[in-house]
């Protein structure tokens, strides 16, 4: 298993609390706090193309309208991913590929969550795993990928054994740790607002770093670093700090 040097403090989505979310201009807003280790979401376009977008539709972030499953590259591109933040200006939902380039040039380390549309759990895994074969160099420690999705982790481990999977879930369910173990994932990334101390003490126990999401208040995410958390996944690398 790949071992994985990841700092202590993440950047949710580039740095949401201050940039458009999974952006390169919110990528870079992290990196001016310190931010070196970024989490990110992937899913593909109607054509197939895997872009950085977290929701299933376009609305919330976006100024378009609409099913991201059910919409082509070329309308994806038409749009501007800076809605909540319109004062920095006209930014671009990035795809995969740009978002790589950018973190090989600054060497940088990424998790990429696979996030399909609904019916594209396997499909999805298996084009973000292809890009990351193809752009990533070989001699760098390789992205985590991260999903609640397990067969979206089950079909990573399927073509891309040795890039490490993230176990990612809201809160832990009965046999949690034998999924860990079958699917072979090198993280556990774990909700914030469900962790407990007795589940933080049975994470622990697998050996396994850590991340935690999202963490916001600085207070938090000392105490979990103090309580044996790896890392912390924030909006706000502006004030929260290792």
């Amino acid at each position: 298993m790949t071992q994985l040097t990841i700092p202590k403090i993440v950047g949710h989505r580039g740095a949401r609390g201050l940039a458009p979310e999974n952006t390169l201009p919110g990528i870079l807003a992290a990196a001016t706090h310190g931010v070196t280790y970024f989490e990110v979401d992937a899913k593909l376009t109607s054509d197939g193309e895997v872009i950085i977008m977290h929701d299933a539709t376009l609305e919330r972030t976006t100024t378009g309208t609409g099913e991201v499953a059910k919409t082509s590259f070329a309308d994806i591109r038409k749009v501007d991913a800076g809605k909540p933040f319109p004062e920095q200006g006209v930014v671009q939902i990035p795809t995969l590929v740009e978002l790589l380039d950018l973190l090989i040039e600054k060497n940088w380390g990424i998790n990429i969550e696979i996030k399909p549309c609904k019916g594209r759990e396997r499909e999805t895994a298996a084009a973000v795993c292809a890009i990351v074969e193809k752009h990533w160099p070989k001699d760098r420690e390789p992205p985590l990928l991260s999903s609640f999705s397990m067969e979206s982790l089950d079909e990573a481990k399927k073509v891309a054994p040795h890039l490490p999977r993230g176990y990612l879930c809201e809160e832990f369910t009965p046999g949690w740790q034998q999924v860990v173990a079958g699917l072979e994932c090198a993280t556990l990334n774990l909700n914030t607002n469900k962790l407990g101390p007795a589940d933080l003490e049975a994470a622990k126990a697998t050996g396994l770093p850590i991340l935690v999401w999202t963490v916001n208040d600085p207070a938090r995410a000392s105490e979990l670093l103090a309580a044996g958390v790896t890392a912390v996944i924030t909006d706000r690398p502006d004030i929260v700090r290792a």
